[in-house]
């Protein structure tokens, strides 16, 4: 199945009438007959019902056009984007986030980027962090946001913003009534992490906490985004930890408290962006420039 077969297809849905489609096509009747017979071998499924007069549509018929429809005009859209970049009159930016991003630094970027530049059409890719590394080295994404990330060879990893973890509790939950908790009042709540990648060095980090206080919690649950995890937390199945700025756009059913006594870095979650150090696109300095920070690097991938 090709584009040119689909667009035959869509034609001929259109005018219910081989003649008629054919002109349209500028084929002759019997070359459009056979296209659409073999596109009907091809996915094994009768799309038109010949025996009606005008011909109708079957049930797998309706459906492909209605697909195949989507297909163009998406096919078409590129197609105009692609030539409007190669002729310089548009650019475009691709940006992988993790979700907690959108609760702090990406927001006013992506306004300040597009009040900016509203000629650069902006790709967002919501993703886990450590499926940045993949998207980047495969040119997929210009730059990637996330929670503390792990060197990336021949990319610049860049701080944006260094916050305190915040607790998320039910608000039932004993130790919900004080503005501060420490860890050991949480030994023995049930452990919500996400994103539920093994490699996720924010779960680890997490966990890491508790193992350094001298005991392992029992991790009740493994989510894939933040919210599933505050939701269950809501229901009471346990606790979960999230920086600070996602606290400050919270849920009204659950509770956020500052950790005490953790020192050092301990107690500290990073968002950073990540970049090829030798990306050519003049949109990923403006994007950058639009983002927070001191500039800092905390890696610089070789």
């Amino acid at each position: 199945m090709n584009l040119r077969t689909l667009r035959y297809f869509v034609v001929l849905a259109e005018e219910l009438n081989f003649t008629r489609a054919a002109e349209r096509l500028h084929l002759a009747q019997p070359a459009l007959s056979q296209q659409i017979r073999g596109l009907e071998k091809e996915l094994g499924a009768q799309l038109v019902d010949r025996g009606r007069r005008p011909l109708r549509l079957t049930e797998a018929g309706s459906y492909l056009c209605t697909e195949a429809q989507h297909i163009l005009a998406s096919c078409e859209q590129v197609a105009v984007g692609t030539r409007d970049i190669g002729a310089g009159e548009r650019g475009w930016l691709a940006v992988g986030f993790t979700r907690s991003s959108m609760y702090s630094v990406l927001p006013p970027a992506l306004k300040a980027f597009h009040h900016a530049h509203p000629r650069v059409e902006l790709k967002l890719f919501e993703m886990v962090t450590e499926d940045h590394a993949d998207a980047l080295r495969e040119g997929r994404i210009h730059v990637g946001i996330g929670r503390q990330p792990a060197p990336v060879a021949g990319c610049t990893t860049r701080i944006l913003l260094r916050e305190p973890l915040a607790v998320v509790l039910a608000p039932d939950h004993p130790a919900a009534a004080a503005p501060e908790v420490r860890l050991a009042d949480l030994a023995d709540t049930p452990l919500i992490l996400f994103p539920q990648q093994p490699s996720a060095r924010f779960a680890r980090s997490v966990e890491a906490l508790f193992r350094d206080a001298g005991f392992v919690p029992s991790v009740a649950h493994r989510t894939f985004e933040i919210q599933t995890a505050i939701a269950l937390v809501a229901a009471g199945l346990g606790m979960t930890f999230v920086g600070e700025s996602v606290a400050a756009h919270g849920r009204a059913d659950v509770v956020y408290r500052h950790v005490s006594g953790l020192a050092g870095e301990q107690g500290i979650s990073t968002l950073a962006a990540t970049y090829r150090s030798a990306e050519p696109s003049p949109h990923l300095r403006e994007f950058l420039d639009c983002l927070p920070g001191s500039g800092a690097t905390i890696s610089q991938g070789e």
